[in-house]
């Protein structure tokens, strides 16, 4: 990971990325941008009671940043989901109960939000394909990523060994309690005490590692290179914006994506 200054914004890119040719990929922080009270900063989410032309200037700036026209952005109503859609001209109503995108058109931006949970960005580059899909403990237990794949190579030709994936900050197992029905949930999913490999257990509480669930789903997937962005959303409260830190008013940083 890598950080750029541009247009007032503090971009956070992936080393992956910073040699190939074909995307333009950045997330965002809090920093710059021109909402106000507890959304300050570059927030990007209407849907959290920031006012609506605050969160439309932050993506113009966002989507000025890399090269790319606000006109064609495309967005999803995300509902923690494992549905994906794939996109062909952009601009258009965002999906709703949608957590993936694909995109094999360039000038695309495609873009995900958060406020703790993972984005995580997959290219591949033989093919020119593009997915960004967004992902908390839910979407990680339906297996976003897997659904996105497949979705890539059922519509693309796409082969998990030449994809390229980035995952973006997300909140850390240090600050991710959870309680006993989470760990029954994770238990149906994962029997015979295969979640201890993303459970930790501290004076009788135990907390969950959502980063490393996601990093065993890619491996299995094959998805060989990735990247983590090994940022705490809920710890850098200068960076970015947590719902668990914060609460339900606050914003949401996100990760815009395109093919170019």
């Amino acid at each position: 990971m890598y950080t750029e200054e541009k247009n007032g914004l503090k971009l956070l890119r992936f080393d992956s990325f910073r040699k190939l040719g074909g995307i333009a990929c950045a997330v965002s922080t809090r920093a710059g941008g021109v909402s106000q009270g507890p959304y300050a900063g570059l927030n990007l989410g209407s849907g959290s009671g920031d006012k609506i032309e605050s969160v439309e200037e932050n993506l113009g700036l966002f989507c000025a940043a890399l090269g790319a026209e606000p006109a064609r952005l495309e967005r999803m109503r995300q509902r923690h989901t494992a549905n994906v859609a794939v996109v062909e001209n952009g601009g258009s109503t965002p999906p709703d109960n949608t957590d993936a995108l694909v995109t094999a058109s360039p000038g695309v931006p495609l873009l995900g939000l958060s406020a703790d949970c993972a984005l995580t960005v997959f290219y591949d580059q033989k093919r020119g394909v593009l997915a960004v899909a967004h992902s908390g403990w839910r979407g990680a237990l339906l297996d976003v990523y897997g659904a996105t794949l497949n979705a890539m190579r059922l519509r693309f030709g796409c082969e998990p060994g030449d994809i390229i994936a980035g995952v973006s900050p997300m909140i850390s197992a240090a600050n991710y309690p959870v309680k006993e029905d989470f760990l029954e949930k994770l238990k149906a999913f994962y029997p015979g005490g295969a979640d201890k490999r993303f459970l930790t257990l501290k004076e009788g509480r135990h907390f969950f590692n959502l980063r490393e669930l996601l990093r065993l789903r890619l491996e299995a997937l094959g998805v060989r290179e990735h990247e983590f962005m090994h940022l705490c959303t809920f710890s850098e409260k200068e960076l970015f914006y947590s719902w668990r830190r914060d609460g339900e008013k606050t914003g949401r940083f996100g990760l815009l994506a395109m093919l170019t």
